[in-house]
């Protein structure tokens, strides 16, 4: 079952003012995805072999303790056989039974570096009355912006076959500014440590299924609903807010039985169809409140993100049927 909990910086927002209308009270949904490319499914033991170009080996390292350390659902994903091995596709297959590998991950780094002059302000006390200033001017000063970019072209290698069954072109790009009194803001391998990180992610998403959390705006006011009702409803949501969705839901089932059709209560009970992981009766609510408001855009967001939610169960079942 998929398990939810409450934004509760927002929840306790809400909770110091509780005016149920004012407040956007969320439910974050845990979700489960596949890998981006389907072709990379159940190719667990991985060789990272080495990255060309300026940087390469420093990548190499930070993309091998990613995968070292990727999970899902709470579980290792990866065994990491081997590190170093060729830069050239041609050889990895070879390389990967060599070490035991299914997979072989490689590539390319490229970096640039770039540092551009602009002109900043300052404002500089021109009028002083003792230890009062009166009055303030700007003056100008010089100021820099230092740029790195950080490209990165990965591909693996499935060993079984030969081929190349992943392949993308990565981008990250890091920025610092500082002024003539300022001292700059970290170094240059602040910057590309952070990109590193930030594609080596992106990476891992591409090849292996992930854990993410979404978030679902529940309605909150009750619109056409009776007045005893709309008390009913007001307290679900203050007990969606504190984080006790299932009573929610029983109210929101109760309200419904009582009174079908009222738009915010068909919307939220598929919210609590999608944080209990049942999509289909998610996708069923939410179709049934676009149908009582075409134009809604909240019902329109929720219908898209349960169609996903559903087609990423689907591949992952998928992918666990061609487990060997």
């Amino acid at each position: 079952m998929m398990m939810f909990r409450q934004a509760l910086a927002r929840a306790l927002a809400c909770a110091a003012l509780f005016t149920v209308a004012a407040c956007s009270t969320t439910v974050d949904i845990s979700a489960r995805f596949p890998p981006r490319y389907a072709e990379t499914a159940n190719l667990r033991k991985i060789a990272v072999a080495n990255f060309d170009g300026y940087g390469g080996p420093e990548f190499q390292a930070v993309l091998r303790n990613e995968l070292y350390s990727a999970q899902f659902d709470g579980q290792t994903y990866f065994t990491v056989v081997a590190g170093g091995g060729p830069a050239d596709p041609g050889a990895a297959a070879g390389f990967g039974r060599s070490v035991g590998a299914q997979a072989v991950i490689l590539g390319t780094v490229g970096s640039d570096f770039r540092t551009d002059q602009y002109q900043g302000s300052e404002q500089r006390c021109v009028d002083k009355d003792g230890d009062k200033c009166r009055k303030y001017k700007s003056f100008p000063i010089p100021c820099w912006r230092r740029n790195v970019d950080l490209m990165v072209t990965p591909s693996l290698v499935n060993v079984a076959s030969g081929r190349v069954v992943y392949s993308a072109q990565k981008r990250a790009h890091r920025e610092a500014s500082w002024c003539a009194n300022q001292t700059p803001p970290g170094s240059d391998l602040d910057l590309v440590s952070d990109a590193q990180r930030e594609i080596a992610g992106d990476i891992r998403r591409d090849i292996a299924p992930y854990n993410t959390t979404l978030s679902a705006t529940l309605k909150t006011k009750g619109e056409g609903l009776s007045a005893d009702l709309k008390t009913r409803f007001a307290a679900a949501v203050k007990s969606a807010s504190s984080g006790d969705m299932g009573g929610a839901c029983e109210a929101w089932k109760a309200i419904d039985a009582a009174q079908p059709g009222n738009l915010d209560t068909v919307y939220d009970l598929g919210v609590c169809f999608e944080s209990a992981g049942d999509y289909p009766r998610a996708l069923a609510q939410y179709r049934k409140a676009q149908g009582l408001a075409p134009a809604d855009k909240e019902v329109a967001a929720s219908l898209n993100r349960a169609n996903n939610l559903l087609d990423a169960q689907n591949a992952l079942k998928r992918n666990a049927g061609g487990r060997r």
